[in-house]
């Protein structure tokens, strides 16, 4: 009855974060300002929103405008999404590449973050085993199981899930002579597949003043050749 979401979006001048509902009859949370989102207390299994989904600071993208090398170091790295388990997008990018689409690989590496990831649910070999597993929130005497009648099943209907490294070829280019398999040590750096109907929705993206991401791509080209250039 949509409670919920103006419960949320009553504080969200404090809080930052602003509540809707997508088409799929989906909570969505969005942080307008940039502030990290942690949901606290019990906010129900129905809003699609599981115990491991309950702290989200985003997506960090770092740009080196000298054209060095970024070299990341520390412990606890998987919190901001560099550790050795986690996915990474990079590339080295120049003038060239800002001329009309920016290639799906490309975009995601500078920010663009039009791949929805969210799409992967890693650990599990299917969604019927990730669903009937503990804590889950959908199994069993839950109220929302698989043969409720409720259909919540449908709500993973894009999802893919990887239970084992070899599983990254359904979504990734990790297969023999790509210089991303198993064998390489370099999988966590793996292109993205682009083929027509890929399971991220992965697409060219549009160089240029036409969008804001785009825009702020070619501000950083621009500034990277002038560094070099003086």
């Amino acid at each position: 009855n949509g409670a919920l979401v103006s419960a949320i979006n009553s504080v969200k001048d404090t809080t930052g974060v602003e509540a809707s509902i997508d088409e799929n009859g989906k909570l969505l949370l969005t942080s307008r300002d940039g502030r990290g989102i942690k949901i606290e207390g019990d906010i129900g299994r129905g809003a699609f929103i599981n115990p491991n989904m309950l702290e989200n600071y985003g997506r960090l993208s770092l740009v080196k405008n000298d054209g060095k090398d970024i070299l990341i170091s520390g412990t606890n790295l998987s919190a901001i999404g560099f550790g050795t388990g986690n996915m990474i997008s990079q590339a080295s990018v120049s003038l060239r590449e800002s001329k009309g689409q920016i290639d799906a690989n490309v975009a995601d590496a500078m920010g663009f973050n039009s791949a929805n990831k969210g799409n992967i649910l890693g650990g599990y070999s299917s969604i019927s085993g990730y669903m009937s597993s503990a804590g889950s929130g959908f199994s069993s005497g839950s109220g929302y199981s698989i043969g409720s009648g409720k259909n919540y099943s449908t709500g993973f209907a894009n999802v893919v899930a990887m239970s084992t490294a070899s599983s990254l070829s359904n979504v990734y280019n990790v297969s023999a002579g790509s210089g991303f398999s198993s064998q390489s040590g370099l999988s966590q750096f793996a292109t993205m597949k682009t083929s027509a109907g890929n399971t991220l929705g992965v697409k060219d993206e549009t160089a240029g003043v036409t969008t804001l991401k785009g825009a702020m791509a070619v501000m950083d080209i621009a500034e990277t050749a002038t560094t070099n250039l003086d």
